[in-house]
C-alpha cells in the first residue's frame, strides 16, 4: 500500500460524565470516524487518506475535533453530515472548510 497523502484524524476521547471537561465521544466521535472509513473506501481513496481515530486533540470544548494533514487543518463540531465536504475540499483540494475552522485558541 502506497503511503497516504493525507492523514484525517478524528478525536474519540471519552471521559466520564463527571468530568467537568466535554470530551468527543459522547458528541457522536465514532459515527463521524466510521462516516470518514466509509466514504473513503466508496470514493477510493484509500491510496490516498488515512483516516485515524486519537485519543484528546486537546480542543474539547470545541467537538467532536477533526484535523486534517499535512494541510495542518484543525476542524471543530464536525458532524457525519460534513465529512463529505472535508474529504473535496480538505482531503482532494487542500482547501479549509471555512465554517467549521478551529478558532485560534489555547488548547484545553
Amino acid at each position: 500500500m502506497p503511503k497516504p497523502q493525507v492523514q484525517i484524524l478524528v478525536c474519540l476521547n471519552e471521559r466520564p460524565p463527571d468530568a467537568g471537561k466535554p470530551s468527543c465521544a459522547p458528541r457522536g466521535a465514532l459515527a463521524v470516524y466510521h462516516r470518514f472509513k466509509d466514504r473513503v473506501k466508496e470514493l477510493g481513496l484509500r491510496d490516498h487518506v488515512m483516516v485515524t481515530r486519537t485519543g484528546c486533540l486537546k480542543h474539547c470544548s470545541q467537538g467532536i475535533t477533526v484535523a486534517v494533514q499535512p494541510h495542518n487543518l484543525w476542524y471543530r463540531g464536525v458532524t457525519v453530515d460534513d465529512v463529505d465536504e472535508i474529504l473535496e475540499r480538505t482531503a482532494r483540494e487542500g482547501k479549509d472548510v471555512e465554517r467549521l475552522r478551529m478558532p485560534d485558541i489555547k488548547w484545553e
